[in-house]
């Protein structure tokens, strides 16, 4: 089955479809290929860019993860208290371990903590002057798409934190909120269940768990509980929007 990689106005574009296309007349090599394709998700990613400007995002594109961590790494300072979501992107690049390595207190709940500990956690990342995610959708008319089932996430890019720095993939560009919204539920939405284990024993799963689509829900392990479309940024954040022409996250 072909990667979800990104989406054109005529809906999902993968580098499989080109590689294909190519190979049916294109006349290209595959390495001319990866050169177009590269030239693709530059276009798209600085045309995403300049929509999220017109609406005060510090919105920037960055060639790969490298660049990104450097960016931020450079943005945060070595002191500096870091709160994150959930994201697996932030993980994914090695962010997160990069600053705890330069000795920033990092906020972050992880796979093995308590209840306890978990919700401490999330609402010591709430005051940290720096609050690091990813998004489930960013659209090319520069809006940035969340769906939480606990909130910390949400709570944090809307207000509290200074600093917003939201790292998102290509793969997580759409055309519109139609679009974003079809994302979550056929990717961002399904992945995250699965690999937050809403399985529970004693309760029944997600059926997206199941099935690996949203079917609108209302089970109590349910994680898509509290949707926010930041539209423009908020007034008192400095609200950055970083895009990374690599395939990140779900």
């Amino acid at each position: 089955m072909a990667a979800w990689n990104g989406w054109a106005d005529g809906g999902l574009v993968t580098e499989e479809a080109v590689g294909t296309a190519a190979g049916k007349g294109g006349g290209m090599s595959y390495s001319e290929m990866g050169e177009v394709w590269g030239r693709y998700v530059r276009a798209r990613c600085e045309t995403a860019v300049k929509a999220l400007g017109k609406r005060e995002f510090d919105a920037r594109f960055f060639q790969n993860r490298d660049e990104v961590v450097k960016a931020v790494m450079e943005i945060v300072p070595d002191d500096a208290g870091v709160g994150c979501g959930g994201s697996w992107t932030t993980r994914q690049i090695g962010l997160l371990d990069a600053l705890r390595e330069r000795g920033n207190p990092v906020f972050a709940h992880e796979p093995g903590m308590d209840f306890e500990e978990a919700t401490r956690v999330r609402k010591e990342a709430l005051l940290c002057p720096y609050y690091i995610c990813s998004a489930n959708a960013v659209t090319m008319r520069g809006e940035v798409v969340n769906i939480d089932g606990i909130g910390n996430r949400v709570a944090g890019i809307s207000f509290g934190p200074g600093t917003v720095i939201v790292i998102a993939g290509y793969n997580k560009l759409v055309p519109d909120l139609d679009s974003a919204f079809e994302r979550i539920k056929e990717v961002a939405a399904p992945a995250n269940a699965i690999r937050y284990g809403m399985a529970v024993p004693g309760m029944d799963a997600s059926p997206c768990v199941e099935k690996g689509r949203c079917y609108d829900c209302a089970q109590p392990s349910s994680i898509c509980r509290i949707i926010t479309i930041v539209r423009q940024r908020p007034m008192m954040t400095d609200f950055k929007v970083f895009l990374v022409g690599e395939n990140l996250g779900f």
